[in-house]
This record gives structure tokens, C-alpha cells and sequence, in this order.
């Protein structure tokens, strides 16, 4: 049995390596809505449109059991926590600090979340390479946005490392929660809707008309995205410990800076630079232990 689960981890490291490439557009989708948006009214329409285009497919191919409602209570209940907690503080991150700084916290807050949570919840040992990976991995997240630190919005810091740590629960739940991948994604973001309607309402957030159609455009890409990446993730989640993914998924710090050179034109700094070597290291001593 052990066998078999090693021989797929190198499968679910290179679907959570790709899941970072795209959960890294996230940032160029929120630029391009702007503040159109409400950041809990976003999160829910996004939401209920990734769950719309997910459960008829689940349904089709019968991916879909009952709820053990009683005998998992408690994953549910951290299901629907974790994911209220990440869509909406990280829209308004990305707002107000930018993409990489939004990113960087929102990671460095993955990592710790993961670790925790999966040694919490999961029993996942702490491991020689876990260690080095973390502390590579923080290591590289100080290099990366050293050049940065000046100009740090504090609220908007606060609110990417609570989505970085309610992400790493969300991982360890996501993981050890015992259905498909197809149904633990609808779960997901089903949680998310709920969570996210009702501060959206106290708020009053804005919802533009729908004659704005590019902001409206652009939150259905963003909808289609996210299902892909949250699909990719949760895949891999189930052929890897949790804590390794968290790790792997830090290479989305690098594909959001790529994203923001390419399309935003946005430069980055020679000791950043540095820190995206440091962090490919982290990613590559967890790649190459789970192949090994």
C-alpha cells in the first residue's frame, strides 16, 4: 500500500506544480477587475459560478456520495472556515499591496498553516527535508520582498497572511477529507458562498452593472481559472502530504512575478531575484524527496 502511494507522488508534486501556474493568474485577474467588486461579494458570485460549472460534470461521470454529516462534522467544519477565510482577504490584499507583496505574505502564511495543521490534524511527521524546505523556503520570501518592506500597508498584510494560513488548513482538510476530488472541490467553494453572501449583504458591497461587461468578463475567467487550479490542487493533495504541497506551491510566488514582468511590465528586484533561486531550491528538495 505504501508502495503504491509513493509510486504516485510524483504525480500529485507535478499537479500541485501546476496548480501554482495557474492559481498565479489569480493576481492578474483581480488587477483587471479592480475594485468593480465587492472582496466577499466577489468571492461568492466566483464561487457559485465554479460549483455551477463543476457539479453537472460530477454528476455526469457519478463522482458525487452522500455526506457523513455526523462522522466528518469536523472536516466540514473546517472546510467551510478555511474557505471562507481566503477568497476575500486576498482580493482585498491584492488591492491595496500589490500582487507579490499579496502573494509572498499569503505563502509565507500557506507554509506555516500547512506544517501546523497537517502535524495538528494529519499526524504528518516533520521530516529533514521538510525542515530544510521551510526554512529555504522563508528564507527566500524575506529575499524576494526585502526590497519591498518599505511600503508595507499593514491591514492589507494582516488580511494575505489570515488567507495564507486559512489556505493551509484548507490543504489539510482538503487532503484527508474522504471524498473525490470532484466532490471536495464542490464542497470547497460551496463553503465559500455560504460564508461569503452574508458579510456581503452587512456590507452592502457594490456590484457593478452588468453593462460593465469587462469587469464581468473577467470574474468568469477568473471563475474558470480558479475551478482548474482548485481541481489541480486538491488532485494532487490526495497523492502528497499536505505540507509538501504547501512547499511546492511557494514556485507560485515565481510564476506571479513572470505574469507581472510579461503583461504588467512590472520589474523585479536583483535581491528578489536571489530569493527565487533560494525558493526554486525549497521546492526542488520536496519535488525530489517525494520522487525518490
Amino acid at each position: 500500500m505504501k508502495r503504491g502511494i509513493f509510486s504516485r507522488a510524483p504525480i500529485g508534486a507535478s499537479l500541485v506544480v501546476a496548480s501554482s501556474l495557474i492559481y498565479a493568474s489569480y493576481g492578474v485577474w483581480i488587477t483587471l477587475m479592480g475594485n468593480g467588486f465587492g472582496s466577499f461579494i466577489q468571492a461568492a458570485i466566483r464561487s457559485a459560478i465554479v460549483v455551477l460549472l463543476l457539479l453537472p460534470i460530477a454528476i455526469f461521470r457519478k463522482e458525487l456520495k452522500a455526506v457523513r454529516w455526523r462522522k466528518d462534522k469536523w472536516w466540514l467544519v473546517g472546510l467551510l472556515v478555511s474557505s471562507g477565510l481566503i477568497a476575500a482577504p486576498l482580493y482585498y490584499s491584492v488591492l491595496k499591496v500589490g500582487v507579490g507583496l499579496a502573494t509572498g505574505v499569503a505563502y509565507a502564511g500557506i507554509v506555516l498553516g500547512a506544517f501546523f495543521f497537517g502535524w495538528l490534524l494529519g499526524k504528518e511527521g516533520y521530516t529533514k527535508d521538510k525542515w530544510l524546505s521551510t526554512i529555504l523556503g522563508v528564507l527566500g520570501l524575506g529575499l524576494v520582498f526585502l526590497p519591498s518592506s518599505g511600503r508595507l500597508v499593514i491591514l492589507g498584510m494582516l488580511a494575505a497572511l489570515l488567507s495564507g494560513v486559512a489556505s493551509g488548513l484548507n490543504l489539510v482538510v482538503n487532503k484527508y477529507i474522504s471524498y473525490s476530488a470532484s466532490q471536495t472541490t464542490i464542497l470547497t467553494w460551496s463553503a465559500t458562498v455560504i460564508i461569503s453572501l452574508p458579510p456581503a449583504f452587512l456590507l452592502h458591497e457594490h456590484v457593478p452593472p452588468l453593462a460593465q461587461t469587462g469587469r464581468w468578463f473577467y470574474l468568469i475567467i477568473y471563475a474558470i481559472v480558479s475551478l482548474l487550479a482548485s481541481f489541480t490542487l486538491i488532485s494532487g493533495l490526495k497523492l502528497i502530504e499536505a505540507g509538501a504541497a504547501s512547499i511546492l506551491g511557494l514556485l507560485e510566488i515565481i510564476f506571479d512575478i513572470v505574469y507581472g514582468l510579461i503583461i504588467f511590465g512590472q520589474r523585479t528586484h536583483p535581491i528578489s531575484l536571489v530569493g527565487l533561486a533560494v525558493i526554486l531550491v525549497a521546492a526542488a528538495v520536496s519535488y525530489v524527496q517525494h520522487y525518490r
